[in-house]
């Protein structure tokens, strides 16, 4: 037998509140003096003189008696009792331990990392039920199968090593719940130093207990490494360095370019305060940089202290135009570094940016494409496009998502158009966002701009031809189109790029269909093969380091990686877990059900009381019953 638990026990202090209640039958009635033709009647006098006397017996009080059972289950409900359910005995115990990059902290003056610490803390559980392992960072794994070997598990810690990723709950919480539906688990227990997101976002069908270990060492770490392109042959590098300590800590930054030192800075940051430097360097080829961090005394986590970022080749940037939208044209003549092609057949198959006004490319492919006055062949059943006739007012634009990259800084209110988009009859944006569309601009009648994205590939159709509309006459057009030039060069990595972070590699353009080397920082290797478009995707990258792609021995491409997490380098553990609908704390074990929770049959149970003590003194003042 399970016995009840209480979510909110300090409600129990309420029921000194009953006090009061028993003190009102214990004052004295104040009677008129009458004689009595007999004494008959003398025992009902003594009784009342004892009900109205302290320390004596209550006589029978049925009134009383309801308003004590009422104002108990309003206090009993108010403490939230639940039970938790399964059976009492404990057969499964899933232990999930914390395996990310806050993990490998130390302390100073010790060896033993968190991770160390949380093991022997699980080799000293005990009990007579069954044990499962799983390890989690940003993802789940399982360790082992459910036993109550010894050896078995372990065999698993001694193998168990920590990584180079975030930490994430959610994901190791949702394998254990799958186990919960075939398995009698009643809890699990999270090993962690509670360098976690506070927000959870999963249902616990299980009681869950945090058992938090030491937090690291005083910690400095960079958090944050960008380019942006300044020149035709120049990036301006963007370096953040963080702190874990409320007091600032020192270091020095240095930064590499295919391993030659291009500059030196030093950096002071705190908890509070971070600082971010900036270095100029020269690049007309692809390069590697690399970000060093030397700390000045104790650090208690090394491996945020390295970052890389890929440096591609400048070029123009490649665009392919139809040859009739003259208004495109030549607003993309007057901009700088841009190869345009707008010839009737592309020159081509792959470019960065596409702008056409046929469904059909000619083969050609672009990670981003902008159809003008095409509507898609998906939502030919759900948009209907015809001309504004003569006498007809022109569409106008009611209203257009200014958050979107390409309508940043775009005004479109006085635009009108000559061509009207409707949706068919009993269609509307939920339907085409169904089919993976969404709208962008809006009409009075319907949609006007659609987006959709594929992968790595993002596709714009403006719904009515730009040429039949007043937009190329208006600022904003202008305005648009260097909107979608940014978006391209961002796409193809020609005016920012990002350093990667650790857990998987970007996509790499390599020859379509063929095996690769990928060759880790640890010296691990494994093969991958490229798709048919000639993106090499899916590369594991777990560890902070330089990962060198080689084709026969020929080296393709070298990438870098960083841990880049803020959460991670501040060590910082929070106090609480905000799962859904309940709350866990992280400072003591502390076990929190969501099972069966008895408040609300409590709080029924008060209501039938409040009415059957209504209907008593209701019957009592009406006098129903002699």
């Amino acid at each position: 037998m399970n016995w009840p638990s209480f979510s909110f026990p300090f409600g129990g202090w309420f029921f000194l509140s009953l006090i009061p209640l028993v003190v009102l039958y214990f004052l004295k009635l104040k009677r008129p003096k009458l004689e009595i033709p007999s004494l008959a009647l003398w025992q009902s006098v003594v009784n009342d003189q004892r009900v109205n006397s302290p320390f004596q017996k209550f006589r029978r009080n049925l009134l009383l008696l309801l308003q004590l059972i009422l104002l108990c289950l309003v206090i009993l409900a108010l403490m939230q009792p639940f039970i938790t359910a399964g059976p009492e005995k404990e057969d499964y115990l899933p232990i999930l331990i914390d395996c990310s990059a806050s993990m490998l902290a130390t302390v100073e003056g010790e060896d033993q990392t968190r991770l160390d610490q949380a093991k022997e803390q699980i080799r000293e559980i005990s009990g007579n039920g069954k044990i499962g392992l799983y390890a989690f960072s940003n993802t789940g794994r399982r360790l082992t199968e459910f036993t109550d070997d010894r050896r078995i598990l372990n065999r698993a810690l001694d193998r168990l090593e920590g990584t180079h990723r975030v930490s994430r709950l959610d994901e190791v919480l949702r394998m254990v719940g799958a186990v919960a539906r075939t398995l009698p688990v009643q809890r699990a227990i999270v090993f962690t130093d509670g360098n976690l997101k506070e927000h959870v976002d999963v249902e616990l069908p299980f009681a869950l207990e945090i058992r938090r270990v030491d937090e690291g060492g005083d910690n400095l770490g960079i958090t944050e490494m960008n380019a942006r392109r300044s020149g035709t042959d120049s990036w301006d590098v963007f370096v953040r360095v963080a702190g874990s300590t409320s007091e600032p800590a020192y270091g020095e930054l240095k930064l590499t370019q295919d391993g030659k030192v291009v500059g030196r800075e030093p950096v002071v940051a705190s908890n509070q305060d971070s600082e971010r430097v900036v270095f100029s360097v020269g690049s007309n080829g692809s390069s590697l940089l690399q970000a060093t961090l030397k700390v000045d005394g104790f650090d208690s986590l090394d491996v945020d202290n390295t970052v890389w970022l890929n440096l591609p080749e400048t070029r123009p940037l490649r665009i392919r135009t139809s040859a009739d939208l003259f208004s495109w044209q030549h607003a993309l003549n007057v901009q700088s570094d841009l190869d345009v092609d707008s010839g009737e057949l592309p020159s081509t198959p792959s470019y960065d940016l596409i702008i056409t006004d046929s469904y059909d490319l000619g083969g050609a492919a672009a990670p981003i494409v902008i159809y003008s006055g095409v509507v898609p062949e998906e939502l030919k059943d759900l948009i209907a496009v015809s001309d504004v006739d003569v006498d007809e007012t022109p569409v106008r634009i009611v209203d257009w998502v200014k958050t979107t990259p390409l309508l940043r800084h775009v005004q479109l209110r006085d635009v009108q158009i000559g061509q009207k988009a409707r949706f068919a009859a009993g269609a509307d944006a939920h339907d085409l966002e169904e089919r993976g569309f969404e709208v962008l601009v809006h009409g009075a009648e319907g949609p006007l701009m659609l987006q959709r994205r594929r992968g790595l590939e993002t596709e714009y159709y403006f719904l009515f031809h730009t040429d039949r509309s007043t937009l190329p006459y208006r600022v904003a057009f202008p305005i648009l189109v260097t909107n979608v030039i940014e978006t391209a060069m961002q796409q193809a990595s020609l005016s920012e790029v990002v350093a990667a972070p650790t857990g998987v590699l970007p996509a790499l353009n390599v020859a379509a269909d063929r095996e690769y080397v990928v060759q880790g920082p640890t010296g691990e290797s494994d093969t991958v093969r490229s798709t048919a478009s000639g993106l090499l995707t899916g590369i594991q990258a777990d560890v902070v380091g330089k990962y060198n792609i080689t084709d026969a021995g020929i080296s393709v491409a070298s990438v870098g990686t960083g841990l880049l997490s803020p959460l991670e380098t501040s060590l910082r553990a929070v106090d609480e877990l905000q799962f859904t609908e309940l709350n866990v704390a992280t400072s003591e074990s502390q076990i929190i059900d969501s099972d069966r929770h008895l408040w609300w049959p409590l709080a029924l149970m008060a209501f039938v009381f409040l009415l059957a003590e209504w209907w008593y003194f209701q019957r009592m003042k009406t006098g129903a019953v002699a």
